[in-house]
């Protein structure tokens, strides 16, 4: 039976040689796993999502059907006495695609320097008809929140919302109070509001 030899190992040792066999296996075993591992090709699916479409919407605010309105005279008045008052209905409406918020604002100029604006009583509410008749017609209902007392400021300053198609009315009143002061007889004021639409719904 045939002996196994051994060779010398470093610093003379004697290795056996089955020893140096396997691990010359080993070695090109690892040597096989490094040549063979690599990047490896992944199966991939996709699914296109199509066919949205996002159009802009609009709003419209208009007042009385028209985008400006000229020479209200529902809300002016000749000779209005202590006590006295004049009412209108403005009927607001959007006339857009999009909700909208709307807000307005009062403006009066005084040409004399009397300041008749500055002693008018403001009345805001929801009402759809004027009650009483001149000269003293009123807005009879509870004024709208955020709704302003005083000309030269926010008349319905609360942000209220219509939605495409609505329509909301609102009643102003001006009244001037019985203790109005003498020196405003014979004053005028120019009174202007002013409403307002966002987008903004917030």
């Amino acid at each position: 039976m045939p002996s196994h030899r051994a060779t010398p190992a470093r610093g003379g040792v004697p290795r056996p040689l089955r020893s140096l066999r396997v691990q010359a296996a080993l070695g090109l075993a690892v040597v096989a796993c490094v040549a063979t591992t690599g990047t490896w090709a992944a199966w991939t699916d996709e699914v296109p999502v199509s066919g949205a479409t996002v159009t802009a919407g609009s709003i419209d605010l208009t007042v009385d059907g028209g985008n400006a309105v000229t020479g209200y005279a529902s809300l002016s008045v000749g000779a209005m006495v202590p006590g006295g008052s004049v009412a209108a209905v403005l009927t607001v409406r959007n006339a857009g695609t999009a909700p909208l918020r709307w807000t307005a604002t009062s403006t009066a100029t005084n040409a004399d320097g009397k300041g008749l604006a500055a002693a008018l009583a403001v009345k805001v509410t929801g009402d759809t008809a004027v009650s009483g008749s001149a000269p003293a017609t009123t807005c009879a209902g509870t004024a709208l929140a955020g709704a302003g007392s005083t000309l030269g400021g926010a008349l319905v300053g609360t942000g209220r919302t219509l939605a495409p198609a609505t329509t909301e009315k609102v009643c102003v009143q001006l009244t001037l109070p019985g203790t109005a002061a003498s020196g405003l007889q014979g004053a005028t004021t120019a009174v202007t509001l002013t409403f307002t639409a966002s987008s903004d719904l917030s």
